[in-house]
C-alpha cells in the first residue's frame, strides 16, 4: 500500500485574496517614502502565502504596516491610512487562514466557502474598527496630528492580534 502525500499549500483563492489585500494597502498609501516598505511587504506576503509559511506572511504584513506608519508620518490623510491599515491586517489574516485551511484539509479540498466566509467576517470587523477610528478622529477635531491616528491604528492592530492569539 502506497501512502499519498497531501499538498498542504494554500489554495489559489487564498493566494489571490491575500495578494489583493496587500496590493490595496500599497495603493492606498502611494508616496515615495512608503513605497519601499510597502513593496517589500507585498513581496514577502505573497511569497509567504505561496510557500505556506506563516513567518514570512507575518513579516510581510509588518512591512505593510511600516509603510502605513511612514505614510502617516509623511502627512498622508486619515482615510488612506485607515484603508491601508485595514488592508494590511486583512492580507495577514487571509494569509493565515489560507495556510491553516491548506494544512488542515489540503490544497485539493474545497475550502472556498470557509475562506470566503472568514475573509468576509474579517473585512466587516476591519471596516467597523476603521469606522470607529475615523469617528474618533473626527470627533476629537482636525487639529490633532495624524501621528495620533497612526498610534490609534497601531493599537487596533495589536488588539486584533491579541484576539487572534
Amino acid at each position: 500500500m502506497t501512502a499519498t502525500a497531501i499538498d498542504t499549500r494554500p489554495t489559489r483563492l487564498g493566494i489571490g485574496l491575500t495578494g489583493l489585500f496587500a496590493i490595496v494597502a500599497v495603493l492606498a498609501t502611494v508616496i515615495p517614502l512608503a513605497l519601499i516598505p510597502n513593496l517589500i511587504g507585498t513581496l514577502l506576503v505573497v511569497a509567504g502565502i505561496v510557500r505556506g509559511t506563516r513567518a514570512i506572511v507575518t513579516v510581510g504584513a509588518g512591512g505593510l504596516v511600516i509603510g502605513v506608519i511612514v505614510a502617516g508620518l509623511a502627512g498622508v490623510g486619515p482615510e488612506p491610512l485607515l484603508i491601508a491599515t485595514a488592508a494590511a491586517v486583512l492580507a495577514w489574516d487571509a494569509g493565515m487562514q489560507a495556510i491553516d485551511l491548506g494544512e488542515t484539509l489540503g490544497r485539493t479540498a474545497d475550502t472556498s466557502r470557509a475562506l470566503v466566509v472568514h475573509v468576509a467576517a474579517s473585512t466587516i470587523t476591519a471596516a467597523v474598527i476603521a469606522g470607529l477610528g475615523y469617528a474618533v478622529y473626527r470627533v476629537v477635531g482636525s487639529g490633532q496630528p495624524v501621528t495620533a491616528l497612526v498610534l490609534l491604528l497601531f493599537g487596533a492592530i495589536v488588539l486584533s492580534a491579541a484576539f487572534r492569539g
